[in-house]
């Protein structure tokens, strides 16, 4: 009987995970084919085999799964979180966020008060609102090549201070209610022994991984072993498992093996994540009675509006120019994943009801969706906003600190892009001895030309405000080393509007972007794979192996002094 009944169990977990991973799949691919965010087909792929169908009953089992996922997840921004990355973005990211947080969940908590939350349920939903999705966020700005942009940057170092003190709300939330000295000191007392194990781990750590890097079995199993360690030893100290995932990813993050490490456990992380959104779609409640719709609706303005605009005005007070501040401020417009790792909390401490789990999980659903759609529109967004904004513009900005153009240009050669194949490119008209003028989006690359005396300014190729310094009409040759078709489209109809007679050179990714590009103006489109593979043939067929041999030292040495000036 007791067998029948455990293989029962068995049939009726994998029978739920079958259903929600082939349902997951199939959404996934719809979704791709349009070109939409496949994030949204696996919430929509839960609440039709959940709510609509009715097909997957109870989420107990891929509720399990997913908030394995959550830690998963937190490990892997653990792992990414480098200590000396933080250093290098500077303090005044840090304190934007921190700003940000603080400014969003105060005005929110008080909006949420006035439209009939409870004081405690304005907290949690202030906190909510507060927070951003650091997983939905880079991947988004990864795929658009951006995350080493001035925005970029400003943004990731933002998302960095938002987890943080994300983690550090979890902790105290577990104190409300009971806050007194003890409890805080409790509370205090075992963030003190987590933090103590793992900084004795991270003494030991390297010379471990010494001797597991060889081996990529044991190396990815190591990684897990340590996750979930200390996700149960947070768990035994009463905090949650996902800030002991957390905790265990930052200890790999500081040793030389964190990308190893990444690389391994992602596919891991995304199978269990796909599950998570799966379950999200399953628990959307559609009774939009006692007021709900309200309260969804003006949460959801809180997130999409308010935390944009708040952000934006902070990031000015720091002297950004009007498009670094638009492009971080709008990407902060969703909730983060640890809103729902706060609220199931939440619930299980009796804070809030399951109602409000109801409220986060749409939120999550439609901030999500619209990100995509924000970040990948982001430009057409700041030029219908450009004319509004000048009013915002100060008289000097950071931007504009970063820059050496001669008032004067004739004749002069305009490179987009330094990173590779531009670094290379500029090499060579410096050694031709052209007159060059450089833009780059990264403050780091651009301090490194100014200081060897080259003409540059640091702004991203899609704005037009600096068309004017650059002197499209004068130049001898314009260049874009950035295979990013639309903005590519749009400099090359730029430089043409000027009445330029510049040659334009541009990259591309594939065949169908090259030909759109050569329509529309450009006079040679380079398609590096393709270069890449002629010059293969051209090296490696008709050379003797000892001239090759010979050949490879001097790229070798190439690359080591290429590498050192990125």
């Amino acid at each position: 009987m007791i067998e029948r009944k455990n293989a029962e169990m068995s049939y009726s977990m994998f029978y739920d995970v079958g259903i929600a991973v082939a349902a997951a799949t199939a959404l996934a691919i719809l979704f791709s084919f349009f070109r939409q965010p496949t994030i949204l087909g696996y919430i929509i792929a839960g609440l039709l085999i959940g709510p609509v169908f009715g097909i997957v009953k109870d989420v107990t089992v891929l509720g399990n799964f997913s908030e394995l996922g959550i830690a998963l997840l937190l490990f892997i921004i653990g792992v990414e979180l480098d200590i000396k990355r933080i250093r290098q973005l500077g303090l005044s990211s840090l304190v934007i966020g921190c700003m940000q947080v603080a400014a969003t969940g105060i005005i929110s908590y008080f909006v949420a008060s006035a439209v009939g939350f409870t004081a405690l349920e304005a907290t949690y939903l202030s906190l909510i609102v507060a927070f951003s999705s650091t997983m939905v966020v880079v991947k988004l700005l990864s795929d658009k090549n951006e995350l080493d942009s001035l925005h970029g940057e400003l943004v990731l170092g933002i998302l960095i201070a938002q987890d943080l003190i994300a983690v550090l709300a979890m902790a105290v939330l577990g104190t409300v209610g009971n806050f007194t000295p003890v409890a805080i000191a409790a509370v205090l007392g075992k963030g003190a022994i987590l933090v103590v194990g793992a900084v004795a781990v991270g003494f030991v750590l390297n010379r471990t991984l010494r001797y597991l890097v060889g081996s990529k079995e044991l190396l990815f199993i190591f990684a897990i072993a340590l996750c979930m360690m200390f996700a149960a030893f947070a768990a035994f100290l009463d905090y949650s498992l996902a800030i002991g995932a957390f905790i265990a990813g930052i200890i790999l993050g500081n040793t030389q093996y964190n990308y190893e490490i990444a690389g391994k456990v992602k596919p891991l992380r995304d199978f269990f994540l796909t599950l998570f959104f799966v379950t999200l779609g399953m628990q959307l409640n559609f009774n939009l009675g006692n007021g709900l719709l309200q309260k969804i609706a003006i949460s959801l303005l809180l997130v999409v509006l308010l935390k944009p605009i708040a952000s934006f005005f902070i990031t000015k007070l720091f002297r950004f120019g009007n498009r670094t501040a638009l492009l971080s401020s709008i990407q902060l417009g969703q909730v983060s994943e640890f809103s729902l790792i706060i609220v199931a909390s939440g619930i299980a401490l009796g804070h809030i009801g399951n109602e409000f789990f109801s409220i986060t999980a749409l939120l999550t659903m439609v901030t999500f969706a619209l990100t995509a759609y924000t970040i990948k529109f982001d430009n057409a967004i700041y030029a219908r906003l450009r004319p509004l904004m000048r009013l915002f513009e100060p008289h000097s900005t950071k931007e504009e600190n970063l820059k050496s153009i001669p008032e004067r240009l004739s004749g002069h050669v305009i490179v987009f892009g330094v990173y590779r194949m531009g670094s290379k490119i500029i090499k060579l008209l410096q050694y031709r001895k052209e007159k060059l003028v450089v833009v780059d989006y990264n403050p780091e690359k651009v301090t490194g030309l100014l200081k060897q005396g080259i003409s540059c300014v640091c702004s991203d190729m899609g704005n037009w405000e600096v068309d004017e310094l650059l002197g499209f009409r004068e130049a001898k040759a314009v260049i874009s080393t950035i295979r990013d078709k639309d903005n590519n489209l749009g400099l090359v109809g730029r430089v043409r509007a000027s009445g330029s007679k510049a040659v334009i050179a541009v990259a591309a990714f594939s065949e169908e972007d090259a030909i759109e590009l050569y329509k529309k103006g450009a006079d040679y489109v380079v398609l590096p794979d393709q270069l890449s593979g002629e010059h293969v043939i051209t090296k490696v067929i008709t050379k003797k192996r000892r001239e090759l041999q010979k050949l490879a030292k001097g790229h070798m040495e190439q690359l080591k002094d290429d590498l050192r000036q990125l």
